[in-house]
């Protein structure tokens, strides 16, 4: 199953990549969601395009009261669609859920794991779209139930790995197994594969409560693992988001402040209003961009609006589109835009 692997087959095509590095990235702002709870802005919705169509799921937020105020979160089931400079209600997913993965296939998107209403889900959904509405079939289930993971793909085989090991099946008959445990137990990693390899970023390990900046590398072909670059300024991935470009490099946008990060962990109950009452520049969530070509790192440059945790990612023809996603923990953004480099 393993032993061909004919990199990314894209169905979008991104004017904006290129082989070099750019040193400026602009942004293009979307409207909004048209819903008063969405309006608030999500985090780890489901997100990817379907041709030129943007299509947003799910996602988790605070819309009554903030976090800090004791408010309670909520998780959405809602499919909005963005298309001819609009947002239409597409239609639900049979569950409400969030911090699920999301792969775009030759005929949809498919949305696998994830978390509903605080339970951890083995469900798998593919999504469609005709006349600009959705349609949501049911696909066998994940061997376990799985969420907050790292996603990829590469050809027809699809990947998520996370803290119970590493995952794949094959488009069209979206039977998952097992491949292997990995390194250590990582929560929101980044994952990507290319070339028989499956490269894994932290993420944090929930058992030593470190963030680390190094990385592990698969091979697809032995189920061998060995490193793989570290995290580019030490930093971590932790609450970033991974897309595969049309050139086949990894783009990864927003995560969270590694050293911030790691000493929240390790908070006591009378650090948490302290913790959560800072403006959100004080966090310093990850403004820069990076991507990776297979064997190095390369930086894109910063930007601002990118600074964020959780946030959904799409490639568009136009660029990498972001949405929501957090400003600071608890506070979510409701801004959708395009990132291209100049």
């Amino acid at each position: 199953m393993f032993s061909k692997f004919s990199g990314w087959a894209a169905v979008v095509l991104m004017a904006a990549a290129c082989s070099q590095p750019m040193k400026q990235i602009s942004t293009t702002q979307l409207p909004p969601i048209p819903d008063a709870a969405y309006a608030k802005g999500v985090s780890a919705p489901f997100c990817g395009a379907i041709g030129e169509t943007l299509v947003v799921a799910g996602g988790a937020n605070f819309p009554d009261k903030p976090l800090l105020e004791g408010g309670a979160k909520r998780v959405y089931a809602d499919i909005w669609a963005f298309a001819d400079g609009a947002w239409t209600h597409a239609g639900v997913l049979p569950d409400s859920v969030a911090y699920g993965a999301t792969f775009l296939v030759s005929d949809g998107l498919v949305f696998a794991g994830g978390n509903v209403c605080g339970v951890t889900t083995d469900k798998v959904y593919k999504v469609s779209l005709a006349g600009g509405k959705a349609s949501v079939t049911p696909l066998p289930s994940l061997p376990v139930p799985l969420e907050q993971c790292g996603w990829t793909q590469c050809g027809e085989n699809l990947f998520l790995a996370g803290q119970d090991g590493v995952f794949c099946c094959r488009e069209g008959e979206y039977v998952w197994q097992k491949l292997c445990d990995i390194p250590e137990p990582l929560v929101q990693p980044v994952a990507y594969a290319t070339g028989g390899k499956l490269f894994l970023w932290g993420g944090f390990n929930p058992q030593t409560l470190l963030a680390p900046d190094t990385g592990h590398c698969l091979d697809l072909n032995t189920l061998e693992w060995g490193n793989a670059p570290a995290i580019p300024d030490g930093g971590t991935f932790v609450g970033a988001t991974g897309a595969t470009l049309p050139d086949g490099r990894l783009v990864v946008v927003g995560g969270v402040n590694r050293a911030i990060f790691e000493r929240a962990l390790r908070n006591t109950p009378e650090d948490r209003i302290p913790y959560l009452s800072q403006e959100p520049s004080w966090y310093k969530f990850r403004r820069e961009v990076f991507v990776f070509d297979g064997s190095a790192w390369t930086s894109l440059g910063e930007c601002a609006p990118a600074a964020l945790a959780g946030p959904g990612l799409a490639i568009l023809p136009q660029g990498v589109l972001v949405t929501g996603g957090e400003l600071k923990p608890g506070v979510r953004s409701p801004k959708t835009f395009i990132l291209k480099t100049e």
